[in-house]
Order: structure tokens, then C-alpha cells, then sequence
């Protein structure tokens, strides 16, 4: 049992230390297209605005300010359950389990609310729908949706959007297809030929006015393609969650077990101590080699006794020294009087005698 927990405990800390170690590349890669935006993908500088009058630079503005807030706060989220499990730290890893509910609740809920609006078929109609949205922004100025499409398309082998007959959703983007020139697909939709340029590529074919079977890629759009991945992120998310909240639960339960038995030794410990000092305190007390008692060689001391002009009948008395002894009127450990002497020695007198003598 001990074994399995440890080995929960490890793999919550390594899947928590990647996940931190990709949000924190990223949170760095989107600082620096804010510092420098010309010279990356965006290809043009940022100017920290959320005016009008540039939509364009608004746009990737309020993206970059998305993207740092979201990779900022999942950075601390996986550091939280990365180092609760290093340092077994109870106060961390309860902040990574409430984190972690409430975004598995959030997201389970998500999934349930797109299936209760669209039916079973949610993510396809979905994914359809928004792609035919980002196909109608597809020209120059929009530089992260011309990317997206002039990557996706020879990458998935696709061109357009829905299965049948996908290509055809390109004849309704004018701006970017330019009337004058009379493009039906985009050059991304084009297949590569036999041809090498000088950098040793693989030339395209110029599909752009006659696409073809041969020339393009126009069996399936790019929705059919990619729809099982967005299904395993949509669906897989969730899961991971739920794997990542019990691995938590249990790391937090044994990390607490562990501290409780902590504790409990240090409190036997610490019972322990005071038990033995309370033994060496009855012993310190008991025995005379540690507090010494009164001499043993001189009678016990009564000052009544000597003021007495009549002595008493000798009494048999156990000594310090174990023999037997009498109460004396002289000094202390002299021998008793000599009237005295005659009664140690004599019986006692019988019953015959007691009665006749009355």
C-alpha cells in the first residue's frame, strides 16, 4: 500500500512538472510577441491599445492579454500540485484539489451544456459551424487565420470545411480569392508536385482556378479530420481531471496519515520522557544513597521521655538496626535501669498465682 501511494505520488508530480514547465514556455513565448510581435508569427509590432481604430491590433492585444492571464494562472495551478507532492505539503495540495474540482466541474459541465443545445453530434456541428466562421476572415490583414488555414490544410491533406463538397465554401470568400484574379480554392488546397525550386521544395500545383482530384485536395474538408482530436481534447480533458483529482486525494490522504503518525510519535516521545523522569524522580526520592535519612546509629529522640521519673515496663520494639530494644530513661543508647533488669528475665505470672494471690 505504501509502495502504491509513492508511486501516485510520483506520477502527480511528473505529469504536474510538464504541464508547468509547457505553461510557463508559453506564458514566455506570449510575453515576448508582446515585446516583439514583428518578429515572430504575428509579423507586425502590438501597441499595448484597445482602440477601434485599429482593429486588427486590438484583436492581438486582447488575445495576448487572454493568453498570459490563462498560462499564468495554470502555471501556478500545476506548481501548486507539482510542489504539493515534492515537499508533501497539506496546505498546497488541498489548494491544487479545490482548483482542480472546480475546474473538472466547470468542465463537465461545459461538455453536458453543448450536448443538452446541439444533441450527440454537438462537437462535429460545433467545429463546423466555427471553422466556416474563421474560412469568411481568411485574407491578409487577418494574419493568425491565414496561418491557421495555410497550415491546416496541406497538414491534414483537406480543403474546406464539411466532407462533401468542403472546397466549395472558398467561393464565398471575395476577399481574400481576389474577383480580378478569379481563385476558387486557396493555393493551400493545392497539391505538391514533382517540381523542386532552388530551395529544394516541392513545388505546388496552381490549382487556384480549376481545382481537381488530382491537383487538390478536395476528397474531405478539414472539419472530418480533425474532429477526432478535438474530440479527445474536448472528452479527454475532463478525464485527466478526474484521474488527476483522485491521484491528489490520495497523495493528500497519505500525506496526512504520515504527518498524523508524525505526530503520534512525537507525543510517545514525548510521554516517554516524562515517564522516565517521573521514575527518576520516585527513585531519587526513595533510596538513601540519594537523600540521606537520619543516623542510624543513635535511638530516636523523644524529650517526653526523659522527664518521666517512673520508667515503664519494658517494650519489645523493632530498631533501625532490626534487633529489639527498650525505651530507657537514661542517655540515649545506654544500658536501663537496674530495677528494670530483673522484669527482662522473669515469665509472666500464671493464672494459679493471680487467683490465690487475690
Amino acid at each position: 500500500m505504501r509502495c502504491c501511494a509513492d508511486l501516485i505520488k510520483f506520477i502527480l508530480f511528473l505529469a504536474n512538472f510538464v504541464c508547468f514547465l509547457c505553461f510557463a514556455f508559453l506564458l514566455a513565448g506570449t510575453i515576448y510577441i508582446l515585446v516583439d510581435g514583428e518578429n515572430t508569427f504575428i509579423g507586425q509590432h502590438i501597441e499595448p491599445s484597445l482602440s477601434q481604430a485599429d482593429p486588427s491590433n486590438a484583436t492581438y492585444f486582447s488575445f495576448i492579454i487572454i493568453s498570459l492571464v490563462l498560462f499564468s494562472f495554470l502555471a501556478l495551478f500545476t506548481c501548486l500540485g507539482c510542489c504539493g507532492a515534492a515537499y508533501k505539503s497539506g496546505c498546497m495540495l488541498g489548494s491544487f484539489i479545490v482548483i482542480l474540482f472546480v475546474l473538472f466541474g466547470g468542465s463537465v459541465g461545459a461538455v453536458v451544456f453543448l450536448h443538452t443545445q446541439y444533441g450527440w453530434e454537438a462537437v462535429k456541428q460545433v467545429l463546423e459551424q466555427e471553422m466556416e466562421r474563421s474560412v469568411a476572415k481568411y485574407r491578409e490583414e487577418n494574419r493568425l487565420t491565414k496561418q491557421f488555414w495555410d497550415w491546416i490544410q496541406p497538414t491534414f491533406s483537406c480543403c474546406g470545411v464539411t466532407e462533401d463538397q468542403g472546397w466549395k465554401v472558398w467561393e464565398k470568400v471575395e476577399h481574400m480569392l481576389k474577383k480580378t484574379e478569379n481563385w476558387k480554392v486557396p493555393q493551400a488546397c493545392c497539391r505538391f508536385g514533382d517540381e523542386i525550386d532552388e530551395d529544394g521544395q516541392q513545388l505546388r500545383f496552381d490549382c487556384m482556378y480549376e481545382p481537381s482530384q488530382e491537383t487538390a485536395f478536395l476528397k474531405t474538408g478539414c472539419a472530418p479530420r480533425v474532429l477526432l482530436y478535438v474530440q479527445m481534447i474536448l472528452y479527454g480533458a475532463p478525464i485527466l481531471m478526474l484521474i488527476s483529482l483522485i491521484f491528489a486525494f490520495v497523495t493528500s490522504t497519505s500525506v496526512t496519515s504520515s504527518e498524523r503518525r508524525r505526530k503520534a510519535q512525537q507525543q510517545r516521545a514525548r510521554d516517554s520522557q516524562y515517564s522516565i523522569g517521573a521514575d527518576d524522580d520516585f527513585q531519587h526520592h526513595s533510596y538513601p544513597s540519594t537523600y540521606p535519612s537520619a543516623p542510624t546509629d543513635n535511638e530516636p529522640y523523644n524529650p517526653g521521655y526523659y522527664d518521666r521519673q517512673e520508667s515503664s515496663v519494658a517494650l519489645p520494639r523493632t530498631g533501625y538496626h532490626g534487633g529489639v530494644g527498650v525505651y530507657s530513661a537514661g542517655p540515649i543508647g545506654s544500658a536501663p535501669p537496674a530495677a528494670h533488669m530483673p522484669l527482662l528475665h522473669q515469665a509472666p505470672p500464671s493464672y494459679n498465682e493471680v487467683v490465690y494471690r487475690k
